[in-house]
């Protein structure tokens, strides 16, 4: 109970605070000074707070020096102010003796950091309240010029460091130089700026964050879609199978049956007559044991007539082994198999013709026997050899000629007519193909390319090619760019049959739709290529 008497005993009763600056009134009562000045600034009667007491004019007061002194020791040793005092690494007070409080304020005139004790007489002191406070800073001395031992209040901005007033005036007087107020404005501008560039930087990648969550979500969802369709289109094929393996067993039964059935007819066929002859047999015995001549020769007339039989010989009795039928089987379930790739190839040209791109055939690529119509999107072979500006970009050894625009990313699809072609290849070639050597088109040196020779043969373009048949021949060929997906995929427009795909690819910075409209540099072939619109660019 001691311990709080003595401390409300050293509570200012106007502010309720320790008291700061303590003076005592004619009556005895103590007050903090400014808190008592400041009182009877705002009344017209010069009254003590406590007693009310009027005197007659406004007494002179003066600083208890012992008593502030003992209020000091108690605020700095009183265990209630340890939440006051400075930790590792705040900055302490420079007036406080023993313990230490944290510092509220460092002054740059004085050189000094101040608690909120402390602090006061610059509150209340007129010449202390022009000094500049800042909030506490525990290297003062680095605010102060070495040389001139003056404060550090200016800013050179051509130097881009901080000056006194002499170091401005002579050293830096031909110099950009403002106060250090004026520079934290500007880099407060800049910090303004930033940090909106910061915000938008945060929103963009926040934007991304839930693109990617939504193709995360959408991936996942055509992922499920894929495996539901592909589970339906399963169970269907199955049950196509089922039913041609169903029909496939009952004609074999059926079969089976009806030769088991002429098998019996034939048995009793044949078992009939062999009653009858042996009817004969006994009778022909009979006759050899009649004795009488007259009588023997009247009976043999009748009994030598055999009765009335097939020729048995001339009619086809076979084992049936049931040749044909599993081969018939299988290819009624290849034809169904084949049926729904159809079905399903449909369905893929539909998707990837939504990726129409924009292709432009860029003429700086094409050798001297080409030549690119004048919007690019056809390319045929010249009937001479042409004379052509140089260009690094330029393909002197291979009719080849590429696109105007490389891919680096996304999805892209385009058509090109191969109609009255014989001879031609399309597909995509990386940027880093060889133009001035002979090219022989393959991955392993950067082209993932189909082609036709010669009117006949259709072949992949690897480095083991092997040619394959197409019927009816492509008239319009879509090729497909999953850059992501390393896939470059080719399909008979008009069949909606896939051709080829290649998978794996080993794509490395940009790669070009290609186009190779005389493969074979023989042949006078002029028809040329042509990039078409595909069917959904028409609708659209």
């Amino acid at each position: 109970m001691a311990g709080t008497l003595d401390e409300r005993g050293l509570r200012c009763s106007v502010c309720l605070e320790f008291y700061t600056d303590p003076v005592s009134t004619p009556c005895g009562h103590n007050f903090c000074k400014f808190c008592i000045e400041k009182h009877w600034d705002s009344t017209e009667a010069f009254c003590c707070p406590m007693c009310k007491e009027v005197f007659n004019k406004r007494p002179a007061l003066r600083i208890n020096i012992s008593f502030r002194d003992v209020v000091n020791h108690f605020k700095n040793t009183n265990t209630g102010n340890e939440g006051c005092r400075a930790k590792a690494g705040e900055v302490a007070c420079d007036v406080c003796t023993g313990v230490k409080l944290k510092a509220a304020k460092s002054c740059l005139a004085c050189m000094a950091s101040y608690c909120e004790s402390h602090l006061q007489h610059h509150k209340t002191a007129a010449a202390l309240s022009r000094h500049k406070l800042i909030e506490p800073v525990g290297n003062l001395e680095d605010r102060m010029c070495v040389k001139h031992e003056k404060i550090l209040e200016l800013f050179c901005e051509t130097e881009g460091k901080f000056v006194c007033q002499i170091c401005a005036e002579a050293d830096h007087d031909q110099h950009h130089v403002v106060t250090a107020e004026a520079a934290a404005q500007q880099k407060m501008i800049q910090v303004k700026w930033r940090e909106r560039q910061v915000d938008l930087m945060i929103q963009d990648r926040q934007k991304r964050i839930k693109e990617i969550s939504d193709y995360r979500k959408q991936t996942e969802e055509n992922a499920q879609s894929e495996i539901e369709a592909s589970v339906g289109v399963l169970v269907s094929v199955l049950e196509s199978i089922k039913k041609t393996q169903e029909e496939f067993v009952e004609e074999i039964g059926a079969r089976r049956d009806a030769e088991q059935k002429r098998f019996e007819e034939l048995t009793v066929e044949l078992r009939q007559e062999v009653d009858e002859l042996k009817k004969k047999s006994v009778e022909l015995k009979q006759l050899s044991h009649i004795e009488d001549h007259i009588t023997f020769v009247q009976a043999f007339k009748q009994a030598v007539n055999l009765p009335s039989t097939k020729d048995w010989p001339s009619i086809p009795v076979n084992e049936v082994d049931f040749l044909g039928y599993m081969q018939t089987f299988l290819t009624n379930a290849k034809e169904l198999i084949n049926l729904e790739i159809r079905r399903q190839t449909a369905n893929e040209l539909k998707r990837v013709q939504k990726f129409a791109a924009d292709i432009t055939i860029d003429p700086d690529t094409a050798g001297p026997w080409l030549i690119v119509s004048a919007d690019g999107k056809e390319v045929r072979r010249s009937p001479k050899k042409q004379k052509v500006p140089a260009s690094p970009e330029r393909f002197t050894k291979n009719t080849f000629a590429v696109a105007i625009r490389g891919l680096t990313t996304g999805r892209h699809y385009w058509e090109v007519g191969v109609k009255d072609k014989s001879n031609w290849l399309l597909g995509v070639a990386s940027g880093t193909l060889m133009r001035r050597e002979k090219i022989t088109p393959s991955p392993e040196k950067g082209l993932w390319a189909v082609g036709h020779r010669d009117g006949g043969q259709y072949f992949a373009c690897t480095q083991n090619p092997s040619p394959f048949m197409l019927s009816p021949p492509p008239q319009r060929v879509g090729v497909f760019v999953d850059y992501e997906e390393r896939q470059v995929l080719f399909i008979d427009v008009e069949a909606k049959a896939r051709i080829f795909a290649f998978t794996e690819c080993d794509f490395t910075g940009r790669v070009y739709p290609v186009f190779d409209p005389c493969l074979a540099a023989e042949k006078k072939e002029v028809a040329p290529l042509k990039i078409l619109r595909s069917e959904n660019e028409k609708l659209a």
